[in-house]
């Protein structure tokens, strides 16, 4: 049997050599894309994450109140605040929603309580937080993100047939 010994050429060694670099080279340009979409989408879900929860949080608060003469818009040191209403035993509480300008705020107070805007809790930062009664019931929250787009909610008592 006569075998030949077959020698290993440099060209082959370096065809090899080259074909992992290109393949290493795409994967990390793959990762790096991959980074780079991800960082992206991340920080725009942040951008908007407190607009959407300011209005989701608003919505709810009204949707627990929803019935009859206990959701009604009002002021607090001239901004508008939707004013919410509970009765606890022989005691009325009014919730305050309203926005101070960088803050979805809360205030809950006694009925008969003196008021003031910086009385409130601050619950979530939001620029240009707006309410508006649009009448027959409805009412539209808008807010802007970090990215100055602009988010609305048009909002309807269920169990009345508008704001008092």
């Amino acid at each position: 049997m006569n075998r030949r010994h077959i020698r290993p050429h440099t060209v082959d060694l370096l065809f090899t050599i080259s074909l992992f670099c290109v393949f290493a080279a795409s994967a990390l340009l793959l990762v790096l894309t991959g980074v780079r979409v991800y960082r992206s989408t991340a920080q725009r879900l942040e951008g908007t994450y407190s607009a959407r929860t300011a209005l989701a949080y608003v919505t709810e608060k009204v949707r627990q109140h929803d019935a009859e003469g206990r959701v009604s818009l009002t002021e607090i040191d001239g901004l508008t605040a939707i004013m919410l209403t509970d009765q606890a035993g022989d005691d009325i509480y009014k919730t305050y929603i309203y926005s101070d300008g960088d803050y979805v705020c809360e205030l809950l107070v006694r009925q008969g309580t003196t008021l003031s805007s910086d009385m409130g809790q601050q619950v979530l930062r939001v620029d240009d937080f707006s309410i508006t009664d649009r009448g027959d019931g409805f009412l539209e929250l808008t807010a802007l993100d970090d990215y100055g787009q602009s988010y609305s909610f048009l909002l309807h008592l269920r169990n009345s047939g508008g704001f008092s």
